[in-house]
Order: C-alpha cells, then structure tokens, then sequence
C-alpha cells in the first residue's frame, strides 16, 4: 500500500497493524495502543494528524509561539509522521 506523504493525509482506516505505537523522545512519553481502541473511540476515518494531537494532549510544546515543537510521532508509521510530514 503506498502511504499518503503526509501525516494529515493518513487515516486510522489505512493502517491495518494491530498496535499502533506512540512516542516523543523530548519528554520521554511513550506507549502503544490497540488500533481497534481508537477505531472505537475515534472513528476509522481520523487523522493520524488528529490522533498526534490528541495522544499529545498536556504538552506544552505542542502550541508555541515559534508552532509546534513538539517531538511527538508515531514510529510505526515510518517517516510520514511529522506533524508536516517530516519526522520530528
């Protein structure tokens, strides 16, 4: 399956492993979650965008004045989850 280049672009419906892992190196935040948990709470069509923001919820780099500085991603998803697509 090719992958949407962006993190915004790829949803829930189009990741098809059975744990979705989280983590952010600069606060040391980490974790891993049933697909089918978010699919429950958040619906198969949401963002991987959305679910960043919402995984990273409580941290005070998300929302800066120079933007988002937060190093929140999923590294199961390879190098498309940046919040612009990049790692971060």
């Amino acid at each position: 399956m090719a992958r949407p280049d962006r993190l915004s672009d790829l949803r829930l419906k189009d990741y098809r492993e059975p744990v979705i892992e989280f983590s952010c190196q600069r606060c040391d935040r980490r974790g891993a979650i049933e697909r089918k948990q978010l699919v429950k709470a958040f619906g198969a069509d949401v963002a991987f965008a959305v679910l960043r923001r919402r995984m990273a919820m409580g941290c005070e780099r998300m929302q800066t004045p120079e933007g988002d500085k937060c190093g929140a991603h999923f590294p199961c998803l390879g190098d498309t989850d940046g919040p612009d697509g990049s790692q971060s």
